[in-house]
């Protein structure tokens, strides 16, 4: 994560980079809970006034999303390159964990992320419309590579098994001592591939 900061008036460093700024709040939320956080606590935690924190987010759940917009332009982007000999659900399995690009610095951001949303959503956010350009692009390639259409069952069961799988693995880690989710993740999507066995 680059951080591009400059220096104020008392000789305090300001972060000036959206993604360092969204670092800053999400840590603030950690610390003293997402419902205590305000923006005014973020500008002054950052270094930068109000109206220019207003400018990169409008609210504070756009910080907890900061990624997303980034992850989904990526998702599409790989996708598209992806062969049509590829068998689709073993793509998706695939391709849908391993945009969670987080250093292992910024992995507690992940964390913070993860428990913040489904405190605030009952532990599933898969409603919220910002999930929306997720579906989008998962529902357009099942229905590009397959012969199902975007109403149909099979598209519509496949879609939200995936996001379940993927958000359940994710919860399960957020409340867990494993470091990193990438073990959880690749266990739900093979569940998934694969299908359910009790063996």
């Amino acid at each position: 994560m680059t951080e591009l900061q400059k220096t104020n008036r008392g000789g305090r460093p300001r972060v000036t980079d959206k993604s360092a700024i969204a670092a800053v709040g999400l840590r603030l939320f950690a610390d003293r809970g997402y419902d205590s956080v305000t923006m005014a606590d973020i500008a002054e935690e950052c270094g930068i006034g109000r109206s220019t924190l207003l400018r990169y987010f409008a609210a504070k759940a756009d910080i907890l999303w900061d990624r997303s917009t980034d992850e989904v332009t990526a998702l599409a982007e790989k996708l598209r390159t992806v062969p049509d000999s590829e068998e689709p659900i073993a793509v998706l399995c695939v391709e849908l964990p391993a945009m969670l690009t987080y250093l292992d610095s910024e992995i507690d951001l992940l964390r913070t992320q993860v428990s913040i949303i489904a405190e605030s959503s009952n532990g599933w956010p898969l409603g919220s419309t910002r999930f929306n350009p997720w579906e989008s692009v998962v529902i357009g390639f099942i229905t590009e590579r397959t012969h199902h259409n975007a109403d149909d069952l099979f598209t519509k069961l496949l879609a939200q098994s995936l996001f379940s799988a993927g958000w359940t693995a994710l919860t399960v880690w957020a409340d867990s001592d494993e470091a990193r989710p990438d073990r959880l993740l690749e266990e739900a999507f093979a569940l998934v591939r694969n299908g359910f066995t009790t063996t």
